[in-house]
């Protein structure tokens, strides 16, 4: 028979046990929807999440089809493992409003902060919008100047974007009209152009090159007898430094599809092929820091002798370092990993959104054929002469209709798909309390960009959003809201009568929006137009096969397709 003490210990266990459980239980937000079913479990919207990645590899349709379960433009998602919801906002003037005007409501991005600080915790990403947030934000400002990217960035991301198409002609060649995935192909090219940019051109040991050399010693490849099956290719070794950047990108899927990346990115950090990846990237970072440091120290601040981005963030920390009277710290952790972090989203965003963008004007024919016809008037000198226009011609002429054909991949390649908020305070949302420490999710592809609008009644809206009026930026026609179509970029103007690309137009989240937006987006822009331009001028994009034609996405750093196949002709 069991005692009176043994009795009373199990039942003070057993309700402490219950009292945990409860207190762990998800606590909703009064009055935003939420799965009813994902507060009877302490795991809450856990268990879906990890169900819906086994038959896909994207979170973010996964997040948004709660919007839509609902109905609803706000919603509460629990897939923070004991820590608070994910507040859901499907509306793009109020992420735009947030985003830009309640900054002191909202600060850094959580779910990208959590994503960096395992492999790169030291990025400004991972910061508060604090001084030194914006010292290591400051160190690279030279970086998106006119100066750096027309004079800089321009010709040495012409020049690998050129290597590539000498690659695909060998690939046209030995291919003999079969279709051909591209994707590894652009990914190197992406990498190899922001290295030069960052690190110098001469420091290029480049893959592409690597790979003209080894397909162009061969006379044939092995092809099967269907012309509609793919023809594949040898593939040349990376230079090791390469190599581990591209490694270290693609692990960034495990973070993104994780209910608990920081955790899963420390422990990620320990890893053998992880820890020997960032061991090499730290190694190949400090050398060319090394090279920089004794650039600038012969160069008694001759602002010409910095071309590369290293050289200009050198003296950048040179100059700050004077000004607080301390010794300059070039190799500092912070240095190394914004150099880091140029490398990485220099080479993701840009590559990601070109695969894109060759799809999607490989299915819309005429938007192709019409984009074409417009780069041979932009460029008449080049085409007269037979060549190709070079850096300075594309990354200075104004075309209305390239203006909007690259806003319009960007709006519908879904690159970046979540950007996000923490609230530093209690914050009123669409008419329901924010607690403070939330975490804010913030649909790109979602209502008014690549569906339609949510009413919403504006007497939810804040005074921010009633003082800017709703904001400067237009809205599209629900009607064809999810469509490829340039066009709604062109506005009519009515002193001059022309035709003109109008940025206001309409809105993307892509590259996010106020003083936390994506930095490089002026580079990505610039590599993104001189990718299009050659790759246009050189080939025709015909449809591949409907097998080789997919749309499946997958959720890495970027959105990415799973398939990016071409068969190529030339122009």
């Amino acid at each position: 028979m069991l005692s009176a003490s043994t009795i009373t210990i199990t039942g003070v266990l057993f309700l402490a046990t219950f009292s945990l459980y409860r207190w762990l239980l998800p606590k909703p937000i009064p009055g935003i929807p939420f799965n009813p079913e994902a507060t009877n479990s302490i795991f809450g919207d856990i268990p879906s999440m990890l169900n819906h990645l086994k038959t896909h590899k994207t979170v973010s349709d996964w997040v948004l089809n709660h919007s839509t379960r609902h109905n609803s433009p706000i919603v509460q998602v629990f897939a923070n493992l004991f820590g608070k919801q994910w507040v859901i906002i499907n509306d793009y003037r109020e992420a735009q409003d947030i985003l830009m005007r309640r900054t002191k409501e909202f600060d850094k991005p959580d779910l990208l902060s959590d994503i960096f600080w395992g492999l790169s915790p030291d990025h400004h990403l991972v910061k508060p919008s604090n001084d030194e947030f914006r010292f290591q934000r400051k160190l690279m400002q030279d970086l998106m100047s006119p100066a750096f990217l027309n004079g800089v960035a321009a010709p040495q991301v012409h020049e690998n974007f050129l290597d590539l198409i000498k690659f695909w002609r060998e690939k046209i060649r030995l291919s003999k009209g079969h279709p051909f995935s591209v994707k590894e192909d652009v990914y190197d090219t992406a990498l190899e152009a922001i290295w030069a940019a960052v690190f110098g051109i001469e420091e290029t040991a480049t893959i592409t090159r690597n790979q003209i050399d080894l397909l162009s010693r061969m006379e044939q490849t092995t092809l099967s007898p269907m012309a509609d099956e793919e023809a594949t290719f040898p593939r040349a070794p990376a230079p090791a430094a390469f190599d581990a950047i591209l490694r270290l990108a693609d692990s960034f899927e495990l973070l993104v599809k994780s209910p608990f990346p920081r955790a899963q990115g420390f422990i990620m950090r320990y890893m053998p092929s992880i820890r020997r990846n960032l061991k090499l990237k730290d190694e190949v970072i400090i050398n060319q820091i090394s090279k920089a440091e004794k650039k600038l120290a012969d160069s008694k601040d001759k602002e010409e002798k910095f071309a590369t981005a290293v050289d200009h963030m050198l003296r950048r920390e040179a100059i700050a370092a004077e000004r607080q009277k301390r010794a300059p710290d070039y190799q500092s952790k912070v240095m190394i990993a914004e150099l880091f972090g140029l490398l990485l989203a220099g080479h993701d965003t840009t590559s990601t959104t070109l695969l894109w963008a060759i799809k999607l004007l490989a299915a819309n024919q005429n938007i192709q054929q019409k984009l074409r016809s417009e780069l041979r008037i932009a460029f008449a000198a080049a085409h007269s002469q037979a060549r190709v226009p070079n850096a300075q011609e594309i990354a200075t002429t104004q075309n209305h209709y390239l203006d909007a054909c690259l806003e319009e991949i960007i709006r519908c390649s879904r690159t970046a798909t979540i950007p996000s908020r923490r609230a530093t305070q209690d914050a009123v949302v669409l008419g329901h309390v924010i607690p403070k420490g939330t975490s804010v999710l913030f649909m790109a592809t979602g209502g008014g960009i690549l569906q339609p609008n949510y009413k919403i009644d504006d007497k939810l809206r804040s005074q921010s959003y009633r003082n800017a009026d709703g904001g400067k930026v237009g809205v599209w026609n629900s009607e064809d809201i999810e469509e490829f179509k340039p066009e709604r970029w062109l506005v009519h103007n009515k002193d001059t009568g022309a035709t003109v690309f109008d940025s206001q137009a309409g809105p993307h989240l892509t590259f996010g929006l106020g003083p936390r937006s994506c930095f490089g987006r002026k580079l990505a822009y610039l590599e993104l137009r001189l990718g299009i331009v050659l790759i246009l001028w050189s080939f025709k994009l015909q449809p591949v096969p409907e097998k080789y034609a997919s749309w499946e996405a997958i959720d890495q750093l970027t959105h990415a397709p799973v398939q990016a196949y071409v068969q190529l002709a030339e122009a």
